[in-house]
């Protein structure tokens, strides 16, 4: 997926979709506000007849809107305005982003990141709205055989900022973003891999690849033998029912400061866990792997 930032009036966007939003007060937000002039009321004729009344969860897709260069014009619900903060527009977000993938559309300009939220700034709205949209757009269709996908999927989404002279401050914000999703998406895939693929030499195989041809993180995999020596026979004794050797692995990031307290973050990294295996409800077995 493709992120990118803009500013600019929704009514002159050249585009497959743009999103905009709707109050449960029934107003207009803004930017839907101007589509409606340029349109001569054609949002608030749609509203006063009922076809939405801007509940969260709602959206309403219309096509051809007059004076409005954009093919499509998703409206979407985003309930109370003065209720929108941090959990609210993550939802409206998402149903945003999910309504914009059943379109067809291959790209969307979205002016839900103008938003007003208390507190949050440009950055943090685009920061958690390209995060949002990853989360929502994944699919893991590694080990399917047949893509049943009958058309092309979404390719590109452009959030907007209120001001050109914001460009410049959020720009940044797509690129940590997107940072961040990408590691997300790792360590879902990871997860949604059988235990018969993803075992603990796999786990090992993509850390070592993750510091590959990076300097400020290293990685270090103990094998069975040497927790041996570290007498580290708690940890051992659970592999022993195993097949695959079990594998302690250690990535360490250096980039911070010297002065800065170092964070330690310990994970099992059990690829499959059988404690109890017994007594865990049958239609959950396979949740196992995600230990």
């Amino acid at each position: 997926m493709d992120f990118s930032i803009k500013s600019g009036s929704p009514e002159k966007q050249r585009t497959a979709c743009v999103i905009v939003g709707i109050f449960s007060t029934r107003r207009l937000s803004n930017p839907a506000k101007t589509i409606d002039i340029a349109s001569k009321q054609h949002l608030s004729a749609l509203i006063r007849r009922g076809d939405m009344d801007g509940d969260k969860g709602q959206h309403l897709l219309l096509h051809n809107v007059p004076g409005v260069m954009a093919d499509r014009v998703l409206l979407i619900g985003c309930g109370k305005e003065r209720e929108i903060d941090d959990r609210n527009y993550r939802a409206i977000i998402e149903n945003s982003v999910n309504a914009l993938n059943k379109t067809g559309a291959l790209e969307g300009i979205n002016y839900l990141s103008e938003l007003n939220i208390k507190g949050r700034d440009g950055s943090w709205k685009i920061k958690q709205a390209v995060e949002i949209a990853e989360h929502t757009l994944y699919k893991f269709n590694e080990l399917k055989s047949k893509n049943k996908q009958l058309r092309r999927p979404l390719r590109k989404i452009t959030f907007t900022v209120p001001t050109r002279r914001e460009l410049t401050k959020c720009e940044p914000a797509i690129k940590y973003a997107c940072a961040i999703a990408k590691g997300i998406k790792l360590t879902r895939d990871l997860g949604n891999y059988p235990s018969n693929i993803c075992t603990p030499n796999y786990l090992a195989e993509q850390a070592i690849k993750l510091a590959k041809n990076r300097t400020s993180l290293t990685v270090n995999v103990l094998e069975e033998s040497d927790m041996e020596k570290l007498g580290m026979g708690s940890l051992l004794s659970v592999s022993q029912g195993s097949s695959e050797p079990a594998k302690l692995i250690t990535l360490e990031y250096r980039a911070g400061k010297k002065s800065q307290k170092p964070v330690v973050i310990i994970g099992k990294g059990v690829t499959f866990d059988t404690g109890g295996i017994s007594i865990k409800p049958s239609q959950a077995m396979d949740e196992m792997k995600y230990d």
